[in-house]
């Protein structure tokens, strides 16, 4: 098929095409996740090798989020001109070369660079590659193309990063990195292949209604609130669930397996709920999750029944997540998705902090009520909005 062709409405594409775009993409997200978390599983051997402390070590992960909250906006009105064929291709290549630059780094500085360097590429991927998903359907499987590629995010927690720690285990943390390149050359390929080739245009106009603006506002801000929230309780979920909840420590990572398989659940099926139920997804999703945690916090001592609520608490994560997502795509496909990923990143930033300050003061098992606290503010700042613009 010509790229002519590709350029075509949504309907007239080749179904397999698009299925393959929307394939590469979630594989990009994938390896993107794996990518910038992948140092947690490999810190001992890279603090090692580059003679540092396990907390300077730790920068490397802390300096690709900043990247990410500093470069997204100004990254993405440099690269808006870029056809997304060759923009989201650029993005792959920058991926593979980070990786190479990673893998061959012989100080510390050079790692770091490398990383800051990547951390750039995936800026620009969160901020056009949801965007591009969802250009290549019609309106109403939006939610189900947005959820496709945050399937893929998921997929790198379930398996990319435990795959990459364990490469890195077996073979040296340099040949994780190596092997993440060649995942992201075959990327590159991918989306030669399977993107259209056309002048970047959102799939719709921006919103141009007073609330609408306003709900577009909130939900950024919201976003930031309900993220920081989630990560307030589950930076420390693994000393939680042994210290607090006296879940053995070999049995932890099943835990963590089972919240990211059901936030995966979530996350498939938030495209489906928000299209039924436009205006509630979001705040039930909060809503959800909050009550989760305040359950976790009443209970966490029961085993039997905290792990479950942990577990349910990332399922209103991945529902929050797609279904954010995708009504700030339908308010402002023009930039707004550059905020929405600058926004869950400031969220992935502050909610450690939170949590950390709650559990200095008050020990490990008030994490969950520092989540729930700023996640009330989320909640309460949705539907006090709605329920104003309804009036």
């Amino acid at each position: 098929m010509s790229d002519t062709a590709l350029e075509s409405s949504p309907v007239e594409r080749s179904n397999a095409r698009i299925v393959a775009a929307l394939a590469a993409l979630a594989a990009s997200a994938s390896c993107f996740f794996t990518c910038e978390n992948l140092p947690v599983g490999l810190l001992p051997g890279i603090a090692g090798s580059m003679r540092t402390s396990l907390a300077g070590s730790g920068l490397l992960v802390t300096f690709y989020a900043l990247t990410v909250v500093v470069g997204t906006v100004p990254l993405v009105r440099l690269t808006r001109h870029m056809p997304r064929r060759f923009l989201l291709a650029g993005v792959a290549a920058a991926l593979a070369l980070g990786c190479v630059g990673s893998a061959l780094a012989q100080s510390f500085a050079e790692l770091l660079a490398a990383r800051i360097f990547t951390a750039g590429a995936q800026a620009i991927f969160w901020a056009t590659g949801p965007v591009e998903a969802a250009s290549l359907v019609s309106p109403q499987r939006r939610g189900r193309a947005l959820s496709a590629v945050f399937i893929g995010s998921a997929a790198g927690q379930v398996l990319g990063l435990p795959a990459g720690t364990a490469i890195g285990h077996a073979a040296g943390w340099r040949v994780s990195f190596v092997a993440l390149a060649a995942a992201a050359v075959i990327l590159l390929v991918a989306i030669l292949w399977a993107l259209p080739t056309r002048a970047p245009h959102p799939p719709h106009a921006d919103a141009e209604g007073t609330q609408d603006r306003i709900r577009y506002r909130v939900l950024i801000l919201s976003t930031g609130l309900a993220v920081a929230a989630n990560f307030a309780m589950f930076t420390f979920v693994a000393a939680f669930l042994v210290k607090v909840s006296g879940v053995r420590q070999s049995s932890v990572a099943l835990v963590l397996l089972a919240a990211g398989a059901v936030s995966t659940l979530g996350l498939g099926s938030a495209g489906w709920l928000y299209v039924r139920h436009r205006r509630a997804t979001i705040p039930a999703a909060i809503g959800f999750m909050l009550l989760s945690l305040t359950a976790l916090f009443l209970a966490a001592k029961v085993t039997l029944v905290a792990v479950p609520l942990i577990v349910f608490a990332w399922l209103g994560q991945g529902i929050f997540t797609v279904a954010g997502m995708t009504a700030v795509i339908e308010l402002k496909p023009s930039n707004g998705s550059a905020w929405y990923s600058t926004a869950y990143n400031v969220g992935i930033a502050a909610g450690p902090l939170a949590g950390g300050l709650a559990l200095r003061l008050w020990g490990l098992r008030a994490t969950p009520l520092a989540g729930v606290t700023i996640g009330l503010v989320a909640l309460t700042l949705m539907v006090g909005t709605e329920l104003r613009l309804r009036d």
